[in-house]
């Protein structure tokens, strides 16, 4: 569901908007003061931006969704299925941002966690019974790696989580229309309803590829909502990685516990 506020845009989950203990949202490009070709709510330096550019972004992000910039965490996102789990009060989290891992778990109210994309498939997880959020960078790479199960398993084994009550959101990411993947990677989801060929051209279907592993691995479907928006299709809303010739920024998709 596409919102906007405060010349902000962005896609929020109507499952998770009627949870009250947490903040989300999947942000567009639109409403910052990054420059071009990062213009314009830009949260990453790895192409070139400022630094204080993002900083400011931060802050501007902060205002609308009521957290501090210094409570954003974001981490070195390695295309794998490595976990962060932060399960204790961190007063500093900026050494966190360093860890290399492409997913974030915690119960710890205040902490903003978020990924960074720019065509890759943000998920966001909630346990709304012991209170605990996740969310996920889940690449080619990643799902190949079936990341989303291990954060799932991980949400069980160390905070007890059932998984028939976890709420999970699919963000907009590329879409199968625009995501023309080469044999290799084709071999790595073969036989899959999520994988077809058109056109001599293999197509893959990253969000419901990760549906699929929710629903494998005992999400329920009730409890699980998919944005369709193609980032490609829409890199005037989003920065897209194929569609801005691998040169551009990177929105922030967040989920956040409200507290301190």
């Amino acid at each position: 569901m596409l919102k906007q506020e405060a010349g902000i845009k962005y896609a929020s989950s109507h499952i998770l908007d009627a949870l009250d203990f947490i903040r989300h949202g999947f942000l567009s490009r639109t409403g910052g003061i990054s420059e071009p070709p990062f213009s314009s709510l830009n949260f990453d330096t790895r192409d070139g931006d400022d630094i204080k550019n993002v900083e400011h972004n931060k802050t501007i992000a902060g205002r609308l969704f009521g957290f501090d910039a210094s409570r954003v965490l974001t981490i070195n996102q390695s295309h794998g299925n490595d976990v962060l789990v932060i399960d204790k009060p961190v007063k500093d989290i900026s050494g966190l941002s360093k860890t290399s891992a492409d997913a974030i778990i915690t119960n710890q109210c205040g902490i903003a966690i978020g990924i960074l994309t720019a065509d890759c498939v943000p998920i966001l997880l909630i346990d709304p019974i012991k209170k605990v959020v996740g969310v996920v960078h889940a690449g080619w790479r990643g799902t190949a790696k079936c990341i989303i199960q291990k954060v799932v398993e991980i949400m069980v084994k160390h905070f007890d989580s059932d998984k028939k009550e976890i709420v999970a959101a699919i963000g907009p990411s590329i879409g199968q229309c625009c995501y023309k993947v080469d044999d290799m990677v084709a071999k790595e989801f073969g036989g899959n309803e999520f994988i077809n060929k058109e056109d001599d051209c293999w197509r893959l279907d990253l969000k419901k590829a990760n549906l699929y592993q929710m629903l494998h691995i005992g999400l329920l479907e009730k409890n699980i909502s998919v944005e369709d928006l193609c980032t490609s299709c829409r890199n005037d809303l989003f920065f897209s990685y194929r569609a801005d010739n691998k040169k551009t920024g990177r929105q922030l998709n967040f989920i956040m516990l409200k507290g301190s």
